[in-house]
């Protein structure tokens, strides 16, 4: 097995260090390359970063850079100096951080979708430190990756961060509250009874011009119901008055079925005026 790591010349101890990242810098490979290569030499991006790197309470608070399209990372502590003063290069760091905002995107998720009642939600940078233990700053890099871990979930609709707090829209299929709110679907053959001796009323599909008179659909017989079953199993999706009279659209069914409906019925009517009521 090969890999690569740091050895330390005649090291005195392996003790860790608890450490926090205050602050993401993305380097480009030239960069990343000279921070490896020359460590000591002073570093642009730790002269504007000196407020990152700070001790307290025992824990060493750092910046980490990363390399732009690599995986490896270093957590730099310059005690304010221009220089990595304490160092520490971390292969696969990145996919190390970008699990820990899986682990942040879940537990948003999580916690959204089984409470809201409206599709929003609201978590506050406050609450990943209290429950994750995790410390998300506006402007500090870890922001924009948490919102990208974000947006690749399907449960998310939009996120927005500003003042510390992650507005989130879901979509509502996620949302558990939305989905045992949900009024049942309203379909034709419940709604039909309620319909008769009601005025001028037709259906529509929101898919086609098509039209079927509701009054002729109420003269079905018990084998005319079988036979447009699929018809009569339709949707509901929305009653509305019109100038010419009272519009049903259908969903979920074939607009083929309300052509089929009409032909029967004429049919039906031509045989009516030589045999009588026959139609099925």
């Amino acid at each position: 097995m090969k890999f690569k790591t740091n050895f330390q010349y005649k090291a005195s101890n392996f003790q860790m260090e608890d450490c926090r990242i205050e602050k993401v810098v993305e380097l480009s490979h030239e960069d990343f390359c000279r921070l490896k290569i020359t460590p000591l030499d002073d570093q642009p991006f730790i002269m504007e970063n000196k407020d990152c790197m700070f001790k307290k309470d025992g824990i060493m608070h750092c910046l980490l850079a990363l390399e732009q399209g690599g995986n490896d990372g270093v957590l730099i502590d310059a005690e304010g100096y221009n220089y990595p003063r304490y160092a520490s290069y971390v292969p696969g760091m990145r996919d190390i951080v970008n699990a820990e905002m899986d682990r942040a995107a879940d537990f948003i998720i999580r916690w959204g979708t089984e409470n809201t009642a409206s599709g929003s939600w609201c978590v506050y940078f406050e609450d990943l430190e209290e429950h994750l233990d995790l410390t998300v700053r506006e402007g500090s890099g870890l922001d924009s990756m948490l919102r990208s871990a974000l947006k690749q979930r399907p449960e998310v609709a939009a996120v927005d961060m500003h003042d510390g707090c992650i507005e989130m829209e879901y979509h509502p299929e996620y949302c558990q509250r939305l989905k045992e709110n949900k009024a049942p679907e309203l379909l034709l053959k419940d709604l039909l009874p309620l319909l008769k001796g009601s005025g001028l009323m037709f259906l529509c599909h929101e898919e086609a011009e098509q039209s079927v008179l509701v009054e002729n659909l109420c003269e079905l017989t018990d084998a005319g119901q079988e036979d447009h079953a699929a018809l009569l199993s339709a949707r509901v999706s929305e009653i509305c008055d019109t100038p010419e009279g009272t519009e049903i659209v259908l969903t979920g069914v074939d607009p083929e079925e309300l052509v089929r409906f009409n032909e029967a019925h004429d049919a039906y009517m031509e045989a009516e005026q030589t045999m009588g009521p026959t139609m099925g």
